[in-house]
């Protein structure tokens, strides 16, 4: 009462926190996708990259050490976002299987299919990104789910579930034939990926009471 106001202190100018760095990736990251899918990952150039997030070039270089470096991590990023870590993970089999559908068919990251299938003659490399911090995640993750939730000696599906979760569909939005799948549309294609594999909660019951008979 009656005294001086109380003024917060202002954080010292200095090292960011662990939260500033990471919102600061996100954008990093976020500029960065536009750029590849806007001039092609050849074509861009880390002054463009720097400028669409902007950063310096010094802070490219810092994070991520080159073009190719700052590529890795965005798929990594954008596959975080999809098949999500242990920490994180609140999903099912199903809930995991539709989102793998809603994102890998997005425009998004159709264009980012396009865009590796396209340069990885001049850049092999990509596609190499592209499938070990993606396809190969969503793998495991699928795995995961599938050992966890059905049997432990079922993990060896997740690699044909992750195929019937792109199959000919993927391949029509690649070519540009059908528009992105709605959320229904791709937890419809979920369920009869993981049903046409035996993975079904009902079937499961039924081989299990089978087994019992």
């Amino acid at each position: 009462m009656g005294g001086q106001p109380v003024v917060p202190a202002l954080r010292k100018r200095g090292r960011p926190t662990a939260a500033e760095r990471r919102a600061r990736e996100n954008e990093i990251l976020t500029a960065a996708l536009g750029v590849f899918l806007r001039s092609g990952y050849g074509a861009s150039t880390l002054d463009e990259l720097a400028a669409a997030a902007q950063v310096t070039k010094r802070t490219l270089y810092a994070y991520y050490g080159d073009k190719s470096g700052l590529f890795t991590a965005m798929v990594r990023d954008l596959a975080a976002a999809v098949s999500l870590d242990a920490s994180a993970d609140r999903d099912t089999l199903e809930t995991l299987a539709a989102r793998i559908v809603s994102r890998v068919h997005s425009d998004e990251l159709v264009a980012l299919h396009q865009l590796v299938i396209g340069e990885s003659g001049r850049f092999p490399e990509l596609a190499l990104i592209l499938h070990s911090n993606g396809d190969a995640r969503h793998i495991a993750r699928l795995a995961e789910h599938i050992r966890a939730e059905r049997s432990p000696e079922a993990g060896h599906l997740a690699e044909p579930l992750f195929s019937l979760l792109l199959g000919e569909r993927h391949r029509r939005r690649l070519l540009g034939i059908d528009p992105a799948p709605t959320p229904a549309q791709a937890a419809a294609h979920a369920h009869a990926a993981i049903k046409q594999l035996g993975l079904g909660l009902r079937l499961l019951g039924l081989r299990l009471l089978r087994t019992q008979l």
